[in-house]
């Protein structure tokens, strides 16, 4: 039988053969978070377009609408399956597409409201109990939150844990003149206490998708993270979406447990690889015909489609990659398949075709796959099934000692009803740890970079080492003699003060030596040159003591340009650099002894945090807030913004004075033993 006559009928998120299901049954892979719209009460003629976005939800009754009706009748949708690059059309030829400059000009839509209640749970996502499980309404991961390109978000965040705040960082929204709802605890705000509630509010100003996530301490790699999604353009055609699919590593102890293990200067090593919050521990050293029939662990990933016409013509699937992972860069790819990527995190690329992607930690790709299966040779493979792959890369994972976790995750089925495992196997690509490449990750908007602001200072104050700092005699935390060795960027590691966030302390000249503070007072526009290594010869550096390993570093408040990525060891030669439309994105991978160069414009005023997103690292102190222009910034914070920021403060402050309400209420002062962030 030719399968490319069936449809990609099933695609698994781990090992359970699940047969294909009527639409209306179908499990699916993320429970959809309904928002309440604010109600909109349009004047006559003001009837602007209400539909679906062509990247739904697969649950039919989980699709929300684009909802555009302020900005009038003039507007209609224009996406289709073979222009997906366009949104809205208005009147004169004016469009909201993939060209559009989503920095300046946005749609207008309209306020969604959400919430977010964090508790406790058991989570067995791989058979085996984590008793100290962190989540969103009580699922993991967290339920999937949905907007539209313009829309505004207001989502309440309800703390329902017994020994922590909590705290909820929108990763890679650019939070426009709204610092104080990026989540950053000791930056943005206090800890939302237990028992308390927080709301943000924010515009969604870019489109693709990214996921949300704890930004207190180690939280997220208890279950503490969900995906989220913005409508809008795309810049390659696709016929039919589906759900994200969240790939992370997994521990069956507490990420509070294992950071005692990073401070002693040694490695925590993960247990499982799970996709969508679920595994199977199958296949380890197995041939694919043996792999037995495990129990199912809650509901598995389905996609279903009953339309074989389309998949004839060689249907295209919109695919949302997520990397979640404390710990692990993952190579994402589906045997004999092709796949057109066309995003790198919030930014719209010139498409390009591979067989595989890396992902790294934090990194979101948009990626569309034909059902099209085809031989190396490019005859068409005219197998049943075909594993999804989520490999470890060489050098970005540590799993436990005796093997890692089996990479074929998932299964793309083409006969209806079909129950057997794939016999494929993998391409011959490289596993090594790395970003895409650097050539290849073109914006479909072009910049060109101008010369730096701080031109001045880029070769002496704006270079930043990473490596382990040792303990100084009397400066350790949480204890002064605390001896425990620290990851770090900049001047030292950082440790914030929950009760004291940046935020609220903007008139102050000097700031504390823990809290990393880097003043960039630059014009509304000005671009600012960062370059980050990881080791170094000929550069004066402190006692640091630097070590080979790769850095994803996030950057809060920016999509930044990426000038220079390299694995050279940085010497103080001038880099080269490229100024013509240079990759962009928000997450960028700093190669074991390696070097960056990074740059933004200063036209948002803030303290961002930089950090990396190997969680233990991040919670070692390997961070650093780029204070961008304070003065503004203070004037921006005005007293209704800051309310509830105070309020919050003050909620936590009495919260935190009752020992009884920790965890360990012997001696207050070991409460937080990480950076906070």
């Amino acid at each position: 039988m030719n399968i490319l006559h069936d449809c990609w009928v099933v695609l698994l998120g781990f090992f359970n053969a699940i047969t294909l299901l009527p639409s209306d049954n179908v499990p699916h892979s993320q429970q959809v978070l309904q928002p309440v719209l604010e109600p909109f009460h349009p004047h006559a003629g003001n009837d602007g377009p209400v539909f679906a976005p062509p990247s739904h939800p697969q649950n039919p009754g989980a699709v929300l609408e684009c909802d555009y009706s302020p900005m009038g009748n003039q507007w209609q949708p224009c996406s289709t399956n073979h222009s997906r690059a366009c949104w809205l059309a208005g009147p004169g030829g004016q469009e909201y597409n993939i060209r559009t400059d989503y920095e300046t000009q946005i749609p207008t839509g309209v306020t969604r409201k959400y919430t977010l209640e964090a508790d406790e749970m058991n989570i067995t996502a791989d058979g085996v109990l984590m008793p100290y499980g962190k989540v969103f309404n009580q699922q993991y991961p967290g339920p999937w939150i949905q907007a539209c390109w313009g829309d505004t978000l207001e989502i309440t965040v309800k703390n329902s844990l017994r020994f922590n705040g909590t705290s909820v960082h929108w990763h890679g929204i650019r939070q426009l003149q709204s610092l104080e709802m990026d989540g950053v605890p000791g930056v943005t705000q206090c800890p939302i206490a237990p028992g308390e509630s927080y709301t943000y509010r924010f515009r969604a100003t870019q489109y693709g998708t990214s996921w949300y996530h704890s930004h207190y301490s180690l939280q997220y790699g208890d279950g503490l993270a969900g995906p989220l999604t913005i409508h809008g353009p795309s810049s390659s055609d696709y016929d039919e979406p589906k759900d994200p699919i969240l790939m992370t590593d997994w521990n069956h102890r507490s990420a509070f447990q294992d950071f005692q293990i990073e401070l002693e200067g040694r490695v925590p090593l993960m247990d499982s690889i799970l996709l969508n919050g679920q595994a199977t521990l199958a296949a380890r050293g197995k041939d694919s015909n043996t792999i037995p029939r495990l129990k199912e662990y809650g509901k598995s990933p389905v996609i279903s489609d009953n339309d074989a016409e389309e998949c004839r013509q060689g249907k295209r699937y919109l695919l949302r990659l997520i990397n979640t992972s404390v710990d692990t860069t993952f190579v994402f790819a589906i045997d004999k398949h092709n796949i057109t990527v066309m995003s790198s995190d919030f930014v719209p690329i010139n498409p390009y075709v591979t067989d595989h992607v890396t992902v790294g930690i934090g990194q979101r790709y948009h990626v569309v796959v034909e059902a099209s299966p085809k031989n190396s040779d490019g005859t068409p493979n005219l197998s049943e099934a075909f594993w999804m792959r989520t490999i470890p890369a060489i050098g970005c994972q540590n799993f436990q000692r005796g093997g890692i976790p089996d990479e074929r995750q998932g299964i793309v089925y083409y006969k209806r009803g079909s129950t057997s495992y794939p016999l494929t196997e993998r391409e011959k690509f490289s596993i090594d740890c790395s970003d895409e490449p650097y050539e290849k990750l073109q914006p479909v908007l072009p910049w060109k970079v101008p010369v730096p602001a701080n031109k001045d200072h880029v070769l002496n104050q704006d270079l930043f080492d990473v490596g382990i700092d040792g303990p100084t005699a009397g400066q350790g935390h949480p204890l002064p003699n605390d001896s425990f060795v620290r990851w770090a960027i900049g001047p030292r590691n950082l440790y914030v003060n929950f009760s004291e966030p940046t935020v609220l302390n903007l008139h102050k000249k000097q700031w504390n030596p823990d809290y990393v503070v880097i003043p960039k007072d630059y014009p509304d526009g000005g671009w600012v040159y960062l370059i980050i290594y990881g080791n170094v010869t000929g550069v004066p550096s402190r006692a640091r003591r630097t070590i080979p390993a790769a850095h994803p570093l996030h950057l809060h408040g920016h999509d930044f340009v990426l000038l220079h990525q390299s694995n050279q060891t940085y010497d103080s030669t001038p880099l080269a650099l490229n100024f013509d439309n240079p990759p962009r994105r928000d997450v960028v991978l700093l190669p074991a002894a390696g070097t960056i160069a990074i740059a933004f414009k200063a036209d948002n005023p803030g303290s961002w945090l930089l950090h990396c997103h190997i969680a233990m690292h991040a919670s070692s102190g390997l961070a650093m807030q780029i204070l961008e222009r304070q003065e503004d910034l203070q004037k921006q914070i005005s007293p209704i913004k800051a309310k509830p920021v105070i309020f919050g403060c003050a909620s936590w402050d009495k919260w935190f004075s009752n020992p009884k309400n920790l965890w360990n209420s012997t001696d207050v002062r070991a409460f937080q033993d990480d950076s906070g962030i």
